[in-house]
């Protein structure tokens, strides 16, 4: 008897804790969550800074990627995330690796590669992790990439897109001179130059040019023609992002052709006197004639710069052509310097007797 209302009892409690349980579900209600537990995926969110350089290897852009915890309680663990970049992109040498998402994680960003990986990451409550790398670029455009999803113990995430401007280096325009040419010494030469960059007007820092003896020269400027031998203009531009193109121009400044002449005085019996005053090394080649008839001549090579007198005598003709009356001549000097040009200069009217 004491037994049957015993198990009468408990059989009792059981029903009841059934009912309880059935109205809690039947009225919409679930158990509470873990204390602790973070429910909600992470977010996740890219960008390229700078978002334009120049293509090549010379400039670079940091990819960072931040993966936030939006919930307020619970630290989201297991976080993994891949990134493929796209063409044209690639992993800078050395990658410039930043950042962790938490003591266990993992970035995986191998120089020349194109794909970045985070495994093992985690997030607290409330906080966010950012990871970078820099990345150099191949081509020109506008490239877009796409983190891909990020996987974690809160669940999946879309992955963040964003854009990366590329542009082509600089150009360089020059006239008014030539490449392999030949200048006079002192002959004047007004080499033009311009610079652009192609895609972005504003995006050029600088466009300059100088000779190889370290002389500035503005646009339009006079290129320095006093030194003979081998010489080299080069015009720079250079971007807002780093890149530099250059054009140089090779040209050769000839000897100084330049002489001056003086004292010309003519003297008894068909005598000419001068002096010359000459830049340096060459031949000279002095004549006198009258029509067809060669009055006088003098030919010297000169191994340096001098200071000379001249004195012709008339040939045996000349004399002859003298004789006869006062004659006029004309004076004909040429210089041809060593490796240079030949200069002439002319008299006229030179009388004789």
């Amino acid at each position: 008897m004491v037994r049957d209302i015993a198990r009468r009892a408990q059989f009792n409690r059981r029903v009841a804790l059934v009912v309880a349980t059935a109205s809690v579900a039947a009225a919409g209600l679930t158990a509470a969550p873990g204390a602790g537990a973070a429910t909600l995926p992470p977010k996740v969110t890219s960008a390229f800074t700078p978002n334009l350089i120049g293509v090549g290897g010379t400039t670079a852009s940091a990819l960072s990627i931040t993966i936030a915890n939006p919930n307020a309680s619970g630290t989201i663990s297991a976080v993994a995330a891949n990134d493929t970049l796209p063409a044209g992109l690639t992993i800078d040498d050395p990658n410039g690796e930043n950042g962790t998402c938490g003591s266990t994680s993992t970035v995986t960003a191998n120089p020349g590669s194109s794909t970045l990986s985070l495994s093992g990451g985690s997030v607290k409550a409330g906080a966010s992790c950012t990871f970078s790398v820099s990345v150099i670029a191949s081509q020109t455009g506008t490239l877009t990439n796409s983190t891909g999803p990020v996987t974690s113990s809160a669940g999946t995430s879309p992955g963040d897109t964003e854009t990366l401007t590329v542009l082509a280096p600089p150009t360089v325009t020059v006239t008014g001179i030539r490449n392999n040419a030949k200048y006079t010494y002192g002959e004047v030469v007004r080499p033009h130059y311009s610079c652009a960059q192609p895609g972005d007007p504003s995006g050029l820092s600088d466009c300059s040019a100088a000779d190889d003896l370290g002389n500035n020269l503005n646009s339009g400027g006079a290129l320095k023609t006093k030194l003979p031998g081998s010489h080299s203009l080069t015009v720079s531009a250079t971007s807002a992002d780093g890149l530099v193109t250059t054009d140089t121009i090779n040209y050769t400044v000839l000897p100084d052709n330049r002489f001056a002449v003086s004292h010309v005085k003519p003297g008894n019996g068909g005598v000419l006197g001068l002096h010359l005053a000459l830049p340096g090394a060459g031949r000279l080649v002095i004549s006198e004639r009258s029509g067809t008839t060669t009055v006088g001549s003098y030919t010297r090579r000169l191994t340096a710069a001098r200071k000379i007198v001249v004195t012709l005598r008339p040939t045996v003709a000349g004399r002859a052509l003298i004789g006869a009356g006062a004659t006029r001549v004309t004076l004909t000097i040429a210089y041809t310097p060593h490796g240079g040009v030949r200069r002439t200069v002319t008299r006229r009217g030179i009388l004789l007797s």
